[in-house]
């Protein structure tokens, strides 16, 4: 199993090599100032080693599944071009009409993505994980709640949970620490699931304080490792940036691609490290890889 967290800046978009080597992408945010994840993949094509999904009727999809954690614009503005280029057999995501009609909806989301796919697709994809589950807070009580429903669209955020050889990891979307309670206190699946801890957390709403998962932490305790896309890691504060990240992981050692050192991490972010790749190998390792090392994280060996 491999991944790529891409450096999209603000935005977010990850793509899986499962371990049946179909892909999966989470998310199809871009950034005019950053390499297309499109381009990255291809460039990375080989190491990722993706196939592509073929249907009984011979029609060929480069990914198998496209994920949409949320229709906010940093989240889905590579729609067309993942259409174009990389078009998924399936698609997870919201219709945008479950949305009240006060909320912006991306136009692209509307059009590439939540247009097209409207009809049931009955193709069941085996990707070989040993768990692949979401997690979401319905509509309706979004809409009833609150605190919830001042951050709508975050906390519609559907989450994505995979595990394999004993590696648990989950993509947290832009969900907001209301919704983290709310998910604690209300959804047993995800609180069973999440007491069996979690090793890697790609980290909700960017990395923002507002997203810091307490309720979350408080089910799973530490955790290895969290990645997010903001400019602080460790002790450092950004912006609106949670630092209490560094206190809640333990740690993974990566190798850094420009100079080969080895280091140790805790948070890494997309801002600070470029491009992160992960592979969970049948030893049950976790390996990662970044195109730069933070600063502030401790060199541990010279490659």
């Amino acid at each position: 199993m491999k991944i790529i967290i891409f450096d999209v800046g603000n935005a977010a978009c990850s793509i899986i090599s499962s371990p049946n080597k179909y892909g999966i992408m989470i998310d199809c945010g871009s950034n005019s100032d950053k390499i297309n994840p499109v381009d990255a993949i291809i460039a990375k094509r080989s190491w990722l080693d993706i196939k592509p999904y073929s249907k009984k009727s011979g029609e060929k999809f480069e990914l198998g599944l496209l994920h949409i954690t949320h229709p906010d614009d940093d989240h889905v503005r590579n729609a067309k071009r993942i259409l174009e280029d990389m078009k998924p057999c399936l698609l997870q995501k919201r219709i945008h009409e479950e949305f009240p009609q006060n909320e912006q909806i991306n136009i692209d989301y509307i059009k590439y993505i939540d247009s097209i796919y409207r009809v049931l697709n009955p193709d069941k994809i085996e990707f070989g994980f040993n768990m692949e589950c979401t997690f979401e807070i319905p509509m309706e009580k979004l809409i009833a709640d609150e605190k919830m429903n001042k951050k709508l669209k975050n906390n519609s955020s559907i989450l994505k949970y995979l595990e394999f050889q004993g590696v648990k990891i989950l993509f947290a979307g832009d969900m907001e620490k209301d919704g983290w309670e709310w998910l604690a206190n209300n959804d047993i699946n995800f609180t069973n699931t999440m007491r069996k801890g979690l090793d890697i957390l790609i980290a909700p709403h960017h990395g923002h304080k507002s997203g810091f998962p307490k309720s979350l932490f408080d089910l799973t305790g530490k955790v290895k490792m969290v990645i997010h896309s903001k400019g602080s890691e460790g002790n450092i504060d950004g912006t609106d940036v949670s630092s209490q990240y560094s206190d809640i992981a333990t740690g993974l050692l990566y190798r850094n691609l420009n100079d080969k050192n080895i280091y140790l991490g805790r948070v890494l972010t997309t801002r600070s490290n470029g491009n992160i790749y992960i592979e969970i190998d049948t030893n049950k390792t976790i390996n990662v890889w970044t195109d730069i090392a933070s600063s502030n994280h401790e060199k541990i060996s010279k490659g």
